[in-house]
């Protein structure tokens, strides 16, 4: 059986121990309070500026589909081409 040697906390062990946790506790906030940064406010500024960048890019009003569709058929009717029915013909 191995025997266990009980461990000698010294004042200068307990202090490093001390200083060796505070720092990592620190560290550990650290990295939290780094990603609830980024998550809340990096995130949402850069989400913000997409959303300007796209309303210029969109229209804002709504269209009327009736008056859309209306002046489409107009432009089709207007841009097809009309049947001659009497061309006079200069070889006769």
């Amino acid at each position: 059986m191995i025997a266990i040697k009980p461990i000698k906390l010294t004042p200068k062990k307990i202090s490093s121990l001390t200083a060796t946790a505070i720092i990592l506790i620190t560290l550990i906030i650290l990295i939290f309070l780094s990603l609830f940064l980024y998550k809340n406010f990096y995130q949402a500024i850069t989400q913000t500026k997409e959303i300007m960048i796209l309303r210029e890019k969109v229209a804002i009003d709504a269209v009327n589909l009736e008056k859309f569709n209306l002046i489409m058929d107009k432009l089709a009717e207007k841009i097809r081409p009309s049947e001659a029915q009497e061309i006079i013909s200069p070889f006769r």
